[in-house]
């Protein structure tokens, strides 16, 4: 199932600050919510892991991203991913580009576009929900950029022994989605 996402959002932060956060593959994935990158293979490819809590059980999805376009003068990254459940329940792969930009009266935009492909137990849960699922998680990743943008920089990112990842917890996840389709139901 293929499903195109196209999201933005504001930040009263210089471009240039935002950049420093979404041009770095480590900082991106501490502001995903389950997510982590487990290992660097090289200055442009990065193998991770994102974890998913349903009920009392924590599934692991484990893959790869590559940033295939890197532009540090006009903010823009194109990348590359793919991932599949560790027990081969289902995988996904995504093509996502995002670009940031100043705005006149101060501040930021960040745009991104994301191309998913999912297939098996992921696809199951229809385009629909997998939409709002996506809205919950951006959501959730853009309150987390915007903290880390507050904080003040502490070295380097990644510098020191990783953190325990918390997995995303699908179910409450599911159930807002659930909430937010009901929401969107224009009334007969």
């Amino acid at each position: 199932m293929a499903i195109k996402i196209e999201k933005s959002f504001q930040a009263p932060e210089a471009a240039s600050e935002v950049w420093k956060i979404l041009s770095d593959p480590r900082s991106v994935a501490s502001c995903v919510p389950g997510a982590q990158v487990t290992e660097a293979v090289d200055d442009k490819t990065y193998k991770g892991v994102i974890k998913v809590k349903l009920g009392p059980t924590v599934t692991d999805y484990k893959g790869e991203a590559h940033i295939e376009r890197l532009d540090d003068q006009n903010w823009e990254i194109e990348i590359i991913g793919k991932g599949q459940d560790v027990r081969g329940k289902g995988s996904a792969s995504m093509k996502m580009t995002g670009k940031v930009r100043e705005l006149p009266a101060g501040g930021s935009e960040v745009i991104t576009i994301s191309e998913l492909n999912v297939v098996g137990i992921l696809a199951q849960m229809g385009n629909r929900m997998i939409q709002e699922v996506a809205n919950q998680m951006f959501e959730q990743f853009t309150k987390n950029l915007r903290q880390r943008l507050q904080q003040p920089a502490s070295g380097t990112a990644g510098s020191g022994p990783p953190e325990e990842v918390k997995p995303i917890d699908a179910g409450s996840v599911a159930v807002s989605a659930v909430r937010g389709l009901f929401k969107s139901k224009p009334k007969e």
